[in-house]
């Protein structure tokens, strides 16, 4: 989910002046810091419904992932504080398969968000009205589909890179944060050979549609969201050809 950044259409990524903030790769020790921002910026969906700490733990896989990527962008006259934040994937299939298969992560994001269901009983009441239904259907139809007694799943259509979460501090919109985050995440995926690049923003107050649309990200379609917010509408960007 990406929320409001800041303006400014730019054609690469541009030069941080001196004395400006500084953009880069995200570390374990940034990702206290960054789960807040994330709570506390873009409360929308169910992860961070489940609060910092299960963030924390979610944004770690990308860091741990040869498929994720993570980028801050730190004030130097404040260091350790975080003005934005970008985690995301180069090739988002490779990489839930991977997570799929770390069953140390999985355990891990289990029991955090366990946890944090158990003392946010109208968050567990949310989960399974709005999420545990649809998600047993999937499984019921993709267990189907592995046996040959339902549709087959589409066919891969190249490498999907997809922009998980950009946000950046209110007192810092409009300073090109949000667009220096956003074109360094579309270097990263093209260097990684995707073929395009997926996002999905809310259609409500904390959404960035037109921020998006004027980095040329391409409107796609528009779904209601299944925690009953904001509508979500996903956006495509093209990287090769």
């Amino acid at each position: 989910m990406s929320g409001p950044p800041d303006t400014g259409v730019p054609t690469s990524t541009p030069s941080p002046e001196p004395g400006a903030p500084v953009l880069r790769a995200a570390t374990h020790a940034d990702l206290p810091v960054m789960s807040r921002a994330h709570v506390d910026l873009l409360p929308v969906g169910l992860f961070p419904s489940l609060g910092a700490r299960f963030v924390r733990r979610w944004h770690r896989t990308y860091l741990d992932s040869p498929h994720g990527l993570g980028y801050v962008v730190v004030d130097p006259a404040a260091p350790g504080e975080i003005v934005g934040f970008l985690v995301g994937t180069t090739d988002h299939a490779a990489h839930t398969t991977a997570l799929a298969a770390d069953r140390r992560a999985m355990a891990a994001l289990a029991v955090t968000g366990l946890t944090a269901l158990c003392v946010r009983p109208r968050v567990a009441a949310r989960l399974v009205r709005s999420r545990l239904r649809p998600w047993t259907r999937r499984l019921s139809t993709q267990r189907q589909g592995a046996s040959g007694r339902g549709p087959a799943a589409p066919a891969r259509t190249g490498q999907v890179a997809v922009m998980s979460a950009l946000a950046v501090h209110p007192d810092w919109r409009g300073s090109g944060i949000g667009v220096r985050l956003a074109m360094r995440f579309v270097e990263h995926a093209r260097d990684a050979g995707a073929q395009r690049a997926e996002l999905q923003t809310s259609t409500g107050p904390l959404g960035a549609a037109g921020f998006y649309e004027r980095l040329g990200w391409e409107a796609g379609p528009q779904q209601p969201s299944p925690d009953g917010e904001d509508a979500l509408r996903t956006y495509h960007l093209a990287l090769r050809g």
